[in-house]
C-alpha cells in the first residue's frame, strides 16, 4: 500500500499519514497490557469453571479502560486542530489530519473497551481465529484504500477506512467470544473495586511498559515533522516501515520466547538456563542482524525499487534507522527474558530512560539536525542494551554477558562476508540505456543472487550455525525427514 500512497498523496503526505498512525497507537493508551491479563484471566476460568470472577475482573477492566479513553480522547478530539498545527502538518493537510483525528479518536475509544472480547477469544484458546479476522480484514482495508485514493479521496477517507476495519474486527470478536465461552458476560453488574488491586498488579507494569512504547513511538515522527517537514517525516516513515518489515522473525520469536522462558525458570536448573539465554541471543541477533544488515547496506535500492523514490536523505535515515533498530531487538529480548525472570523494575527504567533521551532531542532537534536526531536515537537504545545487560547482571546470577560474545561475533562476520559479496556485486556497472527504475530492479536482483549464495560458505566458515542447530532446522522445514529416518533405522 505504501507505494500506492506515496503515488497519490506524495512522500510528505505519507509523512503525515504516518503521524496520524503513530497518534492512533497512542490512542490505545497500552491496551495490549490489559489484554494479556484477560486472556490469562479467561483461560483459569475455563479451567478451573469459575466464571464469576472471571467476569468481575474482565468488566472491571474493560470498563475502567473506556473510561480512561473517554478522558484521553475527548480533549484530543477537540483540540485535534491545535494538535496538528503544533505538530507541524502543512496547511494543506491541516484540515483532512484533524478531521482524521476525530473520527479514530471516536473510534478506538469503543475498540479499546472491544478489546476483551479479543481476549475472551484468545483464552478459549482459539487464537486462530483472531489471527484470521486480522488477516481478512487488514487486507480489505488496504484493498479498500487503494481504491479510494484511485478515485481522488485523502487522508481522511483513509482513516475512515481503518476506523470501520476496527469495527468490524472488534464485532468478529464479540460474535464468536459469546459463542466460544457463553458463560463470560461483560456488564456493569459486574464491575468491582474488590479486584482492581489484582488488575494493577497483574496487568499494571506491562500496561505502563507498552504506554512508554507507544509515547516513543509517537514522540520521534511528531518531532521529525516539527523541525524538518512533511516530506522528511516521510522520509523517515519509509525506512521504518521498510525496517519493521524485515524484523518479522523476532516479532513471530517475542511470545514463544516468554513461555519457553518462564517454564526453563520453572524448572530451576541453571545449566538449562544458560542454555536458554545463549541460544535466545543467538537467534535473535541472527534473524535480527542479517536482514537489518542486508537492507541497510542496499535500502536506497529497494525503496526505489519500492516506490520510485530516490531522496538524499535515503541512505543515512536507513542505516541509521536500521542501527537503532537492531539495538532495539536485542532491548526486546532482554525485556522478555528479565520479564520471564519474575523481574519487574530495570525494564520500565530503561523505557523512561529511553523517552528522556528522545525528550531531549525533541527539545533540540533543530539544532541537530534530522541526522543529529537519528544519531541520538541510536545512541539512546544502544546505552537502553547496555544498562539492561547490567540489571539482568546484578538479579540473575548465572547470567553473564562475555558466554554471548563467540556466537555474537561468529554472525557479525558471517553477516559482513555475505553483505560484503552483495556489495562488489552493486557496484559493477549497471546496463546502458536502462531507466533509474528497471536499473535498480535488475541490479536488486544481482544482489540477492549473490548474497544468497554467499552465505552457506560464510556461515561454514564462521562455524555460526552448528551440526545440530541446521537438524533441528531442517527437521521443522521437511518433518518429513524424520520418518525417513526413523525408518531407515
Amino acid at each position: 500500500m505504501v507505494p500506492v500512497v506515496i503515488y497519490h498523496l506524495g512522500l510528505d503526505g505519507y509523512g503525515i499519514w504516518s503521524i496520524i498512525m503513530a497518534t492512533a497507537g497512542y490512542m490505545r493508551f497500552g491496551s495490549a497490557g490489559l489484554k494479556s491479563a484477560f486472556q490469562k484471566y479467561v483461560a483459569e476460568a475455563t479451567a478451573n469453571g469459575d466464571y464469576s470472577r472471571a467476569n468481575s475482573l474482565l468488566s472491571t477492566g474493560s470498563i475502567a479502560m473506556l473510561l480512561l479513553s473517554l478522558l484521553g480522547l475527548i480533549p484530543l478530539a477537540i483540540y485535534s486542530r491545535k494538535l496538528a498545527l503544533i505538530s507541524g502538518v502543512p496547511t494543506s493537510f491541516l484540515l483532512a489530519a484533524s478531521r482524521s483525528l476525530v473520527l479514530l479518536a471516536v473510534i478506538l475509544a469503543i475498540a479499546n473497551f472491544g478489546s476483551v472480547f479479543e481476549a475472551i477469544v484468545m483464552g478459549a484458546h482459539r487464537i486462530d481465529l483472531t489471527r484470521k479476522f486480522n488477516i481478512v480484514t487488514t487486507a480489505a482495508e488496504a484493498l479498500a484504500i487503494i481504491i479510494l485514493l484511485h478515485f481522488g479521496y485523502g487522508l481522511f477517507a483513509m482513516a475512515g477506512v481503518m476506523a470501520a476495519s476496527e469495527l468490524v474486527y472488534v464485532s468478529c470478536c464479540f460474535v464468536t467470544s459469546r459463542q466460544l465461552v457463553p458463560e463470560i458476560q461483560i456488564g456493569i453488574k459486574h464491575f468491582t473495586g474488590s479486584v482492581g488491586r489484582e488488575l494493577v498488579r497483574f496487568a499494571g507494569s506491562y500496561q505502563v511498559v507498552n504506554i512508554f512504547e507507544l509515547l516513543y513511538a509517537l514522540l520521534l515522527p511528531v518531532t521529525i515533522l516539527k523541525y524538518f517537514g512533511a516530506e522528511v517525516a516521510g522520509v523517515y516513515a519509509v525506512a521504518s516501515r521498510l525496517v519493521t518489515a524485515v524484523l518479522i522473525g523476532q516479532d513471530a520469536l517475542i511470545l514463544p520466547l516468554l513461555s519457553g522462558g518462564a517454564l526453563v525458570f520453572a524448572a530451576g536448573s541453571s545449566e538449562r538456563l544458560v542454555r536458554f539465554f545463549r541460544k535466545s541471543f543467538k537467534i535473535t541477533v541472527a534473524i535480527s542482524l542479517a536482514p537489518l544488515a542486508f537492507v541497510g547496506a542496499f535500502g536506497t535500492l529497494l525503496v526505489l525499487v519500492w516506490t520510485g523514490q530516490s531522496n538524499s536523505e535515503f541512505s543515512f535515515a536507513i542505516w541509521l534507522t536500521c542501527l537503532s533498530a537492531f539495538f532495539n531487538s536485542i532491548s526486546r529480548l532482554q525485556l522478555v527474558l528479565y520479564r520471564a525472570s519474575g523481574n519487574a523494575m530495570h525494564d520500565n527504567l530503561r523505557q523512561a530512560f529511553r523517552l528522556g533521551v528522545l525528550a531531549v532531542l525533541a527539545e533540540f532537534g533543530s539544532a541537530l539536525g534530522f541526522r543529529g536526531v537519528l544519531i541520538g536515537l541510536a545512541a539512546a537504545e544502544l546505552i537502553g542494551v547496555v544498562y539492561m545487560f547490567f540489571a539482568m547482571t546484578s538479579v540473575l546470577s548465572f547470567f553473564s554477558p562475555k558466554l554471548l560474545i563467540p556466537d555474537i561475533l561468529r554472525s557479525f562476520i558471517a553477516t559482513l562476508i555475505i553483505t560484503g559479496v552483495g556489495v562488489a556485486v552493486c557496484l559493477t556497472p549497471g546496463l546502458p540505456n536502462v531507466n533509474e527504475r528497471l536499473d535498480a530492479m535488475i541490479k536488486l536482483g544481482e544482489t540477492v543472487a549473490a548474497c544468497a549464495i554467499a552465505a552457506w560458505p560464510a556461515i561454514s566458515l564462521t562455524k555460526s550455525v552448528t551440526k545440530e542447530e541446521w537438524h533441528t532446522v531442517l527437521d521443522l522445514l521437511a518433518p518429513w525427514r524424520k520418518v525417513v529416518t526413523l525408518k531407515s533405522n
